[in-house]
């Protein structure tokens, strides 16, 4: 039940990236793509990064570090489930591209603010629940939220203001960044 959970919140996340997407052509590549920014001091680089990776060709890879615990990833590695949503992900990607050539960019943050002590609960719960198919031991105890931030920041699309969103952003344990969107 936890895995079909799961499967269906993944498959939720790739069909909302489809959302209102005109047909598309291949505008970047991101082939073999590391995470560089999820260590470092800046959420906004931190942010940008999983953007850039959710916006790209063979982006699975960031986008999925940004999102899920380590202890989740290895798991899911462990058991050879990672692989497949990377390459669902990634597969996604390149039939969105092909069907549309909009070009989305990251403009910039327009507001952020700490997140709340209820916030900070809340998402050591969701981080339980996100990681329970495949750690099923794990406790929101060992999830060591050492800052976050409610972030709003505005994209482009093709160079012309697209709209806004809002997300969590938050450096978890000694792992760096995660970004939790809606």
């Amino acid at each position: 039940m936890k895995r079909k959970m799961l499967s269906l919140i993944v498959c939720a996340a790739v069909v909302c990236s489809f959302a209102g997407c005109q047909p598309k052509k291949k505008v970047q590549t991101y082939s073999n793509a590391q995470v560089s920014k999820q260590s470092s001091d800046s959420y906004e680089d931190a942010l940008r990064e999983c953007f850039d990776a959710t916006y790209s060709l063979g982006g699975g890879e960031v986008f999925y570090a940004y999102m899920y615990p380590d202890a989740a990833i290895e798991a899911m590695k462990a058991s050879g489930e990672y692989s497949k949503l990377i390459a669902t992900f990634n597969q996604g990607q390149e039939t969105r591209f092909d069907m549309n050539d909009d070009k989305f960019t990251f403009e910039k943050v327009t507001d952020s603010h700490e997140i709340s002590e209820q916030q900070t609960e809340a998402i050591k719960g969701y981080f339980k629940e996100m990681c329970a198919a495949y750690v099923p031991d794990i406790t929101e105890d060992q999830f060591d939220i050492k800052e976050g931030y409610e972030v709003s920041f505005s994209y482009l699309n093709n160079g012309e203001p697209k709209g806004t969103e809002t997300v969590l952003v938050i450096k978890l344990n000694d792992e760096g960044w995660k970004v939790i969107t809606a």
